[in-house]
């Protein structure tokens, strides 16, 4: 892994890294194993309890109501070891809970309530609790969970999996306190899936591994905290996702997926892959995956083919942290699902330098009607500050072609990464403007937990840990900074708006095509789906509102 830092060996992050194979060749295997007794009875056919916590987002912003990946798989791989499991997803469980949790920032939190989640809980009468955490921000809604069901199920085993607590395993424990000891008992760093059944064929003869890989937690009064060793190398080893464990129609109905503007009416999220080794500075994802692994395209097939049969599903959104990564193989997937006529897009965004000429054609012949470019900086400087690789001078020219064919392109910008000056961002707004996007989404970089950016500005003091866990990414947290960070957020916020104008005066067929029916939705608010709405409302609604 390329060092793009120099934050000390005794820095987290940096510990971490130099803890696992992928990112440091030199690490030591595993110990054998060191079988404890569980202190209390065990069940011999434990039932596991797998849980997406409620989501935080800023006012304003449209809610995203997304079949919980993580659960889901590793759901189907306890499922297809025999191991009794079930899957419950707190966004749509409580879709229309919402409360406001930090007012400061504005930040809500939607999903199931605590009275609805403890009713749940009593009546399910889980052995063991696994929650899965995908952003930082929802830490706390992870805590409260624990909480819950240690109140209320008290011998009941927590485990918690996901970036933040694989990370930073001591204070995820440590912080799950309230009374007494740690509502979270153990932590399985990385992959979950064998993981966790490894865990439960430890629970059903009354013992636990001590020496598990990527194991943590307390034994006599010490916190172990074992590295994270091993990958699932071959990912068509995995069944599919239980996505049948979910109440599925309710997804499609209230129909706010990963990119809430689908072509479809039916839309379902797919990892095709797993890590990216680029390493930009301001992604945790990469520093939690960093090696590539992948389903093969005939996998990629079977999978989309059964969703197709089993649901009735019109539209894929591709999340994969890199599905470009290889060019042959996504040329072989794109090839392969041709024939499935299902309409495709890649809301994660796409590494602008990967998109050559033939790779276009296979993936807008296989049924892709939208891409997604992640430009992320507004120009060579900035790339270089980030380490991410874009050559800018190509951008115009595949802008063009993809929209020659009719083919809509969203570009992702980030823009207030330290190194950066106002005169770079600004002239960058005013070139963006000339450049045939069909919609843009500029985001403020923020300090993911995890990152190289968020540890390094951490050391500076420029930020505090608890800046990691109330992202908002129309706000900019980093102090010291070269440009100001209120103008920062007033250029981006005029920028949004103004760039909604030039493109629904430029294109008012496509743009009323695109958004016009799902910005009536997004005015019923007995449809929940913007966080907060009142006077507050997003961008979209904020430029129709004044145009």
């Amino acid at each position: 892994m390329k060092k793009r830092h120099s934050l000390p060996e005794s820095n987290p992050l940096v510990s971490y890294l130099a803890q696992k194979p992928e990112t440091n060749k030199s690490v030591a295997p595993l110990p054998e194993k060191k079988l404890v007794p569980i202190t209390f009875p065990t069940k011999h056919d434990p039932k596991v309890l797998l849980v997406n916590p409620p989501m935080c987002i800023p006012v304003g912003q449209p809610k995203r109501c997304i079949q919980p990946s993580a659960i889901s798989y590793i759901g189907g791989y306890l499922r297809s070891v025999n191991i009794k499991v079930e899957l419950l997803d707190c966004i749509i469980a409580g879709w229309k809970d919402e409360k406001l949790a930090d007012p400061e920032n504005e930040i809500y939190i939607y999903g199931m309530s605590d009275a609805a989640l403890k009713k749940y809980l009593v009546e399910s009468q889980p052995d063991i609790i696994g929650i899965s955490i995908t952003f930082s921000q929802d830490l706390n809604n992870v805590y409260n969970i624990a909480a819950i069901a240690k109140k209320c199920l008290p011998d009941t085993i927590i485990i918690v999996g996901g970036l933040h607590p694989t990370i930073y395993p001591e204070k995820t424990i440590t912080n799950s306190v309230t009374d007494g000891p740690p509502n979270i008992d153990y932590i399985l760093r990385g992959e979950g899936e064998k993981r966790l059944a490894e865990f439960v064929f430890n629970y059903k003869n009354g013992v636990i591994d001590k020496n598990a890989d990527g194991l943590v937690g307390i034994f006599d009064d010490e916190l172990v905290i074992n590295p994270e060793i091993n990958k699932i190398q071959n990912l068509d080893e995995l069944p599919l996702p239980a996505y049948d464990l979910l109440p599925m129609d309710d997804y499609f109905k209230i129909d706010m997926p990963c990119n809430c503007f689908p072509s479809g009416k039916k839309t379902i999220a797919i990892h095709t892959s797993r890590g990216c080794p680029i390493g930009c500075t301001f992604c945790s994802s990469t520093n939690f995956n960093y090696k590539f692994r992948t389903h093969s395209p005939q996998r990629v097939y079977d999978e989309i083919k059964y969703y197709i049969d089993t649901y009735g599903v019109d539209e894929v959104q591709f999340l994969d942290d890199n599905l470009l990564l290889n060019s042959r193989r996504a040329g072989e997937i794109f090839d392969i699902i041709k024939p499935l006529n299902i309409k495709w897009c890649t809301p994660n965004g796409t590494m602008v330098d990967s998109w050559k000429p033939h790779l276009m054609d296979k993936a807008i012949e296989s049924g892709m009607y939208q891409v997604t470019l992640a430009l992320d900086g507004l120009s060579e400087e900035s790339h270089k500050i980030s380490g991410k690789p874009v050559h800018i001078d190509s951008l115009p020219a595949k802008i063009d072609s993809f929209r020659a064919k009719n083919i809509l392109v969203h570009g992702f910008v980030v823009v207030g990464i330290p190194g950066e000056t106002a005169e770079n961002i600004l002239k960058g707004f005013e070139w963006l403007k000339t450049l045939n996007f069909t919609s843009v989404s500029i985001y403020i970089a923020q300090p993911y937990p995890g990152s190289i950016l968020y540890e390094t500005e951490l050391s500076k003091g420029n930020i505090a840990a608890e800046d990691g866990t109330r992202v908002v990414k129309t706000k900019s947290t980093i102090a010291n900074m070269e440009v100001d960070g209120e103008f920062l957020e007033q250029q981006v916020r005029k920028f949004t708006i103004d760039y909604e104008k030039i493109m629904k005066d430029r294109e008012t067929d496509l743009w009323n095509d695109r958004y016009e029916n799902k910005l009536k939705r997004f005015k019923d608010i007995t449809q929940h789906l913007i966080i907060g709405q009142g006077d507050r409302i997003n961008m979209l609604l904020d430029n129709e509102k004044s145009a």
